[in-house]
C-alpha cells in the first residue's frame, strides 16, 4: 500500500448488505492502518482517506469477512456496496480488531492469545470481569458480592502475578474502585488474553500471563445508555457517548456506577457474646448487614485523530470515588459491623500515536498517565458483633485493629514503543515501560494516637522494563519472533530487623533489583489448523499491595524477593468453516518452573492476608475449548482447564538442607482451583414480531472441583478445610428492536441457589434476578474531510477485485 498524501480528501462509501437486507455494526476497516468504521442502522458506512491503493475488509459476527482492493484518486468519492453471506458467529479468537490493527495481526500473532468479543455482550448485565471468566484457562475469584475483592487465576498463577492494561496502559494504579468486576462490559470493545508468554509491547513482568482491554474507539457520533435493576437492591447504570468532527476533533465519554446493599444470604456460626465461643458445626442461614458498597466513575478523552502529525492525540482525565462497608475480614468467623473504608481516585491521561514518523514503517505509541488515589479507613468502634447483628462492648477502639488512617497512592506509568518494518519479512520494536508508586500517610493524629513510627515511613515502588524484539515473516504460513528485556526495581519501605521471637522492629530500607529475560514464540498455518509454540525467562517484580499491604486486611513485606520462571507453551486450533456449520477447537499445553514464588497467607488471629516467597513451584497444565455454531441461529461450546501445580521446595525455608526436609514437598499447592470449565448455548430468533427485531436465549453452566484450603499431605482427611465442588446455572433473554436500537435483558444467575465459594468461606451470592433496559444509537459521518478551495468531486460505482 503507497499513501501518496497525507490528506483525507477522498471518500470511500457505500451500503452492507446480506440478502438485499442492510447490516448494523458491522466493520469495515483499511488493512494495516488506522482507519476503520462500522455500519449505521441503514448499513451505510463512510471512510475519508488520503488517494492511494487500499485493501478494504468488512465482516462481523454472523457473516464471512470478504476484502477488496481498491484505489482511490485525488478528490475522488467512490461508492464500494458489500454483499456478505451469512456465516457463523466469528470464534472469541477471530473477532474482527477494529482502531488498533487488522484481523489477520491477531490471528497470525505467534503469540497464545485470545480475544473475546465485548459487544455481543452489552445487553447483559456482566461486568468485565465476569466476562473474562468465559474464556479458557481463566478462572475469576471474589470474595463475595458487587465491589468484592478480585483475583484472576489464569494457566494456575493467580492475582498479581497476571498483569492488566487498558489500551496497552498498565492498570496497576488505578484504584479499587477500578478493578474489573466494578466495569461495566460496555466500556470496552474487546478483551485479549495473552497465556503465558507476554510480547514486548506491554511491558510486563509477568510470568502468568497479561490481559489487554481494548476501550471503544469508533470515530462515529454514538450514544449507549443502560440501567439495570437487580437482587440484594442492585443499580448499575453506564453511559458512553463519542462524536469525531469533520476537522479530526474527537470527544469521547464513558460514566459509570455500581451500587449494592449486598444484602444476601450466607451460612454461618454464631458467635455467642457473653461466652466468646463459636461452634463451627452448627450454621445459620443469615443476611448480610454491613456489606454496602456503590462506586463512581467518569471517564473522559478530548484530541485529534486522523491528522497529519498525529494518527491520535487524545487528552483524558478519569475520576472516581467508592465506598465500601467492611462485612467481615478474610475469613467470615469474624465479622464486623461498623468498618468501612471510602476512596476517590484522579487519573489524568496522554495518548499519542503516529504511522511512518518521519520515515515509511516508522510508527511511534506514547502513553502517560498519574494517578492520585486518596484512601481512608475507619475502624473506631469498641464493639465485637456476630452475624446476627448483635454486639457487646469491648475494652479497646477498634473492631480489628484501631484506625482512621488517611493516605495518598501516587502512581504514575509510561510506555513508548517504536516499531520499524524494514520490509514484509523484518519487523524490529523497541518498549519501555516506566512505573513508580509512593503512599503517603496524611493523617498526623491518628498516627500519634496509634503510637506506631511504622506509618511514617516511606513506600515507594519504581520499575523500568525496556524490551527488544524481531519478527521474522517468511510469509503467510511462518512467523517468529525472538524478544529480550531488561527489569529494573528500587524499593524504598519498611523492614522488620527484630531478632527476638514476637517483637518487631522496622527500619526504613532501600533495596534494588535488575536482571535480563529473554524468549521466542513461532506460529505455522497448516490449512485450517495453526501451531503455536513459545518459550520465554520471565521474571515478576512484587507488586505494591505485596510490598506495603493495602491499610485494610492486607499486610504488606517490603522485604519480598522477585519471581523468576521459565515458561513453555505449546498450541493447536482449528477452524473450519463449511456452508452453514462452523466448527472451531482450541487446545493449549504449558508447563511453569518458577523459583521464589510468592504466596499469599491468611493469619488466624485477625483473619489479614500477608505475602511471603515460599521457593520452588511446577505447575504442567493444559486447557481446550470446542465451539459449533449454526448460521446465525444457534451456538454450543464450551471449554475445560486442568493443572498440576505442586510445590518443589523440598526443605523448609527456615532450615538448613541437611536438618528439615519439607512435608509439603511435591504437594498440589494450596488454595489453588486445578479442575474448572464452563458451558454456553445460544439459540437466536430473528425478525421475530418485526423486521431487524432479534429474541436471543441463553444459558451458562460453570464447575469447579474441590480443592484444599491448605495443604493436602497435613492433617486427617477428615478435619481439612475444603472448598466444595461446585456447579451453577445462569440464564438470559435478550429482545432486541430496531435493529439494536432498543434492547431488554432478563437475567437469572445462580438459578439452583448453590452456595457458591471461590475462596474457604467467602460464600457469593445465591440466586439473584435483574432485568437491564438498554438504548444505543449511532449516526455516521457523511462528508469526507476536504479541503475549503473543493469545487468537484467524481463519483466511482464499479466493483473492485474481489482478494
Amino acid at each position: 500500500m503507497t499513501l501518496l498524501s497525507q490528506q483525507n480528501n477522498s471518500q470511500l462509501s457505500g451500503v452492507v448488505t446480506s440478502k438485499d437486507a442492510p447490516l448494523q455494526n458491522i466493520a469495515v476497516y483499511i488493512e494495516n492502518t488506522t482507519y476503520s468504521t462500522e455500519t449505521d442502522a441503514e448499513g451505510k458506512y463512510v471512510l475519508a482517506l488520503p488517494p492511494g491503493k487500499y485493501n478494504i475488509t468488512s465482516g462481523g459476527q454472523g457473516y464471512k469477512r470478504r476484502t477488496f482492493a481498491i484505489e482511490l484518486k485525488e478528490e475522488e468519492n467512490k461508492k464500494l456496496n458489500i454483499e456478505l453471506s451469512e456465516n457463523s458467529p466469528k470464534e472469541l479468537e477471530e473477532v474482527i480488531v477494529v482502531g488498533k490493527s487488522a484481523i489477520q495481526e491477531v490471528r497470525e500473532s505467534a503469540y497464545n492469545v485470545v480475544a473475546l468479543d465485548a459487544k455481543s455482550l452489552y445487553n447483559s448485565t456482566l461486568d468485565l470481569g465476569h466476562m473474562l471468566d468465559k474464556a479458557s484457562g481463566v478462572k475469576i475469584r471474589e470474595t463475595g458480592g458487587v465491589g468484592s475483592n478480585m483475583s484472576i487465576s489464569l494457566n494456575g498463577f493467580t492475582g498479581r502475578h497476571i498483569k492488566l492494561f487498558m489500551d496497552g496502559v498498565p492498570m496497576a494504579g488505578f484504584g479499587s474502585a477500578f478493578q474489573l468486576n466494578n466495569i461495566p462490559v460496555g466500556v470496552a470493545s474487546r478483551i485479549e488474553v495473552y497465556k503465558g508468554v507476554v510480547p514486548i509491547e506491554f511491558g510486563a513482568d509477568a510470568i502468568g500471563g497479561a490481559i489487554n482491554i481494548v476501550t471503544n474507539q469508533t470515530s462515529n457520533t454514538f450514544l449507549d445508555a443502560s440501567y439495570s435493576y437487580g437482587s440484594f437492591n442492585t443499580h448499575k447504570s453506564n453511559v458512553s457517548l463519542g462524536h469525531t468532527t469533520k476537522s479530526g476533533f474527537t470527544v469521547q465519554l464513558n460514566a459509570f456506577q455500581n451500587y449494592s446493599d449486598n444484602s444476601y444470604k450466607v451460612k454461618a456460626p454464631i458467635l455467642d457474646l457473653k461466652t466468646s465461643v463459636m461452634d463451627p458445626t452448627k450454621e445459620h442461614w443469615v443476611k448480610r448487614f454491613h456489606d454496602t458498597y456503590h462506586n463512581e466513575t467518569i471517564m473522559l478523552k478530548i484530541g485529534f485523530v486522523n491528522k497529519s502529525w498525529a494518527d491520535r492525540l487524545l487528552f483524558g482525565i478519569t475520576l472516581g470515588k467508592e465506598y465500601a462497608d467492611i462485612q467481615h475480614a478474610n475469613e467470615m468467623k469474624i465479622v464486623y459491623g461498623k468498618r468501612y473504608r471510602t476512596g476517590s481516585t484522579i487519573l489524568p491521561s496522554l495518548t499519542y500515536e503516529k504511522k511512518n514518523l518521519v520515515v515509511k514503517d516508522l510508527n511511534l505509541r506514547f502513553t502517560a498517565n498519574y494517578n492520585r488515589n486518596y484512601n481512608r479507613n475507619y475502624d473506631t468502634a469498641n464493639r465485637k458483633y456476630n452475624w446476627l447483628g448483635d454486639y457487646v462492648e469491648t475494652n479497646h477502639l477498634g473492631e480489628s485493629q484501631y484506625s482512621l488512617a488517611k493516605f495518598y497512592n501516587d502512581n504514575f506509568s509510561s510506555t513508548t514503543n517504536l516499531s520499524y518494518a524494514v520490509n514484509e519479512k523484518h519487523t524490529f520494536f523497541i518498549n519501555n515501560v516506566l512505573t513508580g508508586y509512593e503512599r503517603k500517610n496524611n493523617d498526623k493524629v491518628a498516627v500519634a494516637e496509634i503510637g506506631s513510627t511504622l506509618d511514617t515511613m516511606r513506600r515507594a515502588n519504581l520499575k523500568d522494563i525496556l524490551g527488544l524484539s524481531y519478527r521474522y515473516r517468511h510469509n503467510d504460513k511462518w512467523n517468529t519472533n525472538l524478544f529480550g528485556k531488561y527489569y529494573y526495581q528500587k524499593v524504598i519501605g519498611p523492614v522488620d530487623v527484630s531478632t527476638v521471637t514476637g517483637h518487631t522492629k522496622y527500619e526504613e530500607r532501600t533495596k534494588t533489583f535488575k536482571t535480563k529475560g529473554m524468549g521466542l514464540a513461532t506460529t505455522y498455518f497448516l490449512k485450517d489448523i495453526q501451531f503455536k509454540a513459545s518459550v520465554e525467562k520471565a521474571y515478576r517484580m512484587p507488586t505494591d499491595t505485596e510490598l506495603f499491604g493495602d491499610e485494610v486486611t492486607e499486610r504488606g513485606n517490603s522485604s519480598l524477593k522477585g519471581e523468576n520462571s521459565m515458561n513453555y507453551n505449546l498450541g493447536v486450533t482449528m477452524n473450519k468453516q463449511l456452508t452453514k456449520h462452523t466448527f472451531y477447537v482450541d487446545v493449549n499445553l504449558y508447563y511453569r518452573d518458577t523459583k521464589d514464588y510468592i504466596m499469599r497467607l491468611v493469619e488466624q488471629r485477625y483473619g489479614n492476608g500477608e505475602y511471603i516467597n515460599h521457593g520452588k513451584v511446577q505447575n504442567k497444565g493444559i486447557d481446550a475449548e470446542i465451539r459449533y455454531y449454526y448460521k446465525n441461529k444457534f451456538m454450543l461450546g464450551g471449554n475445560v482447564t486442568y493443572q498440576d501445580m505442586r510445590d518443589k521446595e523440598r526443605y523448609e525455608a527456615s532450615s538448613t538442607k541437611s536438618s528439615k526436609p519439607s512435608l509439603t514437598y511435591n504437594d498440589k499447592m494450596k488454595n489453588v482451583p486445578y479442575f474448572f470449565g464452563n458451558a454456553e448455548a445460544a439459540y437466536y430468533m430473528h425478525d421475530l414480531w418485526g423486521k431487524s427485531n432479534v429474541l436471543s436465549l441463553g444459558y451458562n453452566f460453570n464447575f469447579m472441583h474441590q480443592f484444599y484450603l491448605q495443604w493436602p499431605s497435613l492433617g486427617s482427611k477428615e478435619t481439612k478445610s475444603v472448598i466444595p465442588h461446585q456447579l451453577s446455572h445462569d440464564i438470559s433473554l435478550t429482545y432486541s428492536l430496531k435493529n439494536g436500537r432498543y434492547n431488554v435483558s432478563v437475567e437469572a444467575r445462580n438459578l439452583t441457589n448453590t452456595l457458591l465459594y471461590d475462596n474457604y468461606g467467602l460464600q457469593k451470592p445465591g440466586r439473584s434476578f435483574s432485568i437491564k433496559l438498554r438504548y444505543f444509537f449511532m449516526k455516521r459521518h457523511n462528508k469526507s474531510n476536504r479541503n475549503r478551495n473543493e469545487t468537484t468531486q467524481t463519483e466511482e460505482t464499479t466493483q473492485p477485485e474481489e482478494k
